[in-house]
């Protein structure tokens, strides 16, 4: 009789779970399709005036602010953030936020821009102001979280009122990518099958590349921006890659592609070239960033669908049952983040 108890309430624990998973994605899902013009007062009437720089630092603390405020961007969509050019009507955008979050490698441009918004006081810089480093790249997602921490640690800082509900959203963001996280690496491992792969590799995508399996080892990552190259540099480039053996050449969608397609047309092998921010293509996300990636590394090397939709594939986006078994995952591990009480007594 007892052990009969018990599994009904191991069942309704279940069930419960399960319920709460589809209430998560219904709000992921809403906060998502969110009018992003809009500015939301708080409960203490406070208003969020946050800003980012691109799109990626935009959707982090957008996931963490919430429904509390909605995040501007101001780097356009596809641009290089080392060679934007802060025309005049970026004045308006800063010039009465609390936060403008940058990485630190922006142009020398946002800082001109920020003082004549009389706003530099609102400026956060990743490397300059946290324990982000050079080395850091988002592209991975066991690095991404590092973002997420310093990213809440100064929104807290600056409106302390609405810090729980900050580190409720991170926490709950976290459980998400972590889900997603696993789930792309049981796809990766069980279907493309990559198999350490020799790629030469443009240095942003480095630890995403390192991450999805390929073997970036050795002399096989090239630093320099498309408009920094000189032929000499090229030639350089193309050498290493034949010394590593490549089988595919990597580029950033966002340093320039045709240096990456001159080099691997010249050794008779593939080249892709990845997003490192959101904000092209229809990739809105962070995690949609890497379903992109994914599903263009796949499409090159495998003969899949093509993700890009000018190039007639399919929108990024997972099908309901995904999701909703993601969350599940998310929502457990929300549960033992928590230290909550355990699922089955």
């Amino acid at each position: 009789m007892i052990k009969e108890m018990k599994i009904v309430k191991n069942k309704n624990k279940i069930i419960i779970l399960l319920l709460t998973s589809a209430i998560l994605f219904g709000l992921i899902f809403q906060a998502t399709n969110s009018d992003e013009n809009m500015r939301i007062k708080t409960s203490a009437d406070q208003e969020v005036k946050v800003v980012a720089t691109t799109h990626i630092l935009r959707d982090f603390a957008q996931e963490i602010i919430g429904d509390t405020g909605i995040v501007s961007v101001i780097i356009e969509s596809g641009s290089c953030p080392g060679h934007y050019d802060y025309p005049p009507s970026d004045i308006s955008k800063v010039s009465e936020a609390d936060i403008v979050f940058y990485h630190g490698f922006e142009a020398s441009g946002l800082m001109p821009l920020l003082q004549e918004a009389e706003n530099i006081d609102a400026a956060f810089g990743m490397i300059q102001n946290s324990s982000i480093s050079w080395a850091d790249q988002w592209g991975s997602p066991d690095i991404a979280p590092k973002f997420l921490e310093e990213i809440c640690a100064h929104l807290n800082d600056t409106y302390p009122s609405l810090a729980e509900t900050f580190n409720d959203n991170k926490e709950a963001y976290l459980a998400k990518l972590e889900g997603y996280k696993t789930y792309f690496e049981m796809k990766i491992n069980r279907t493309y099958k990559w198999n350490n792969t020799n790629a030469y590799v443009m240095k942003h995508q480095n630890k995403f590349m390192n991450w999805i399996g390929f073997n970036v080892s050795g002399p096989s990552v090239w630093t320099m921006d498309d408009n920094t190259m000189t032929p000499s540099d090229i030639q350089h480039i193309a050498g290493n890659a034949t010394e590593h053996n490549a089988e595919i050449i990597v580029g950033n969608y966002h340093s320039g592609t045709d240096v990456g397609k001159e080099i691997a047309n010249s050794l008779g092998i593939e080249s892709v070239f990845l997003l490192n921010f959101p904000g092209v293509y229809g990739i809105n996300t962070y995690i949609e960033q890497l379903e992109f990636n994914i599903a263009l590394l796949n499409h090159v090397l495998n003969g899949g669908i093509d993700p890009r939709p000018s190039n007639g594939g399919g929108n990024i986006g997972i099908n309901l049952i995904v999701p909703l078994i993601v969350a599940t995952v998310g929502c457990i591990g929300l549960l033992i983040y928590k230290k909550r009480e355990s699922l089955f007594k």
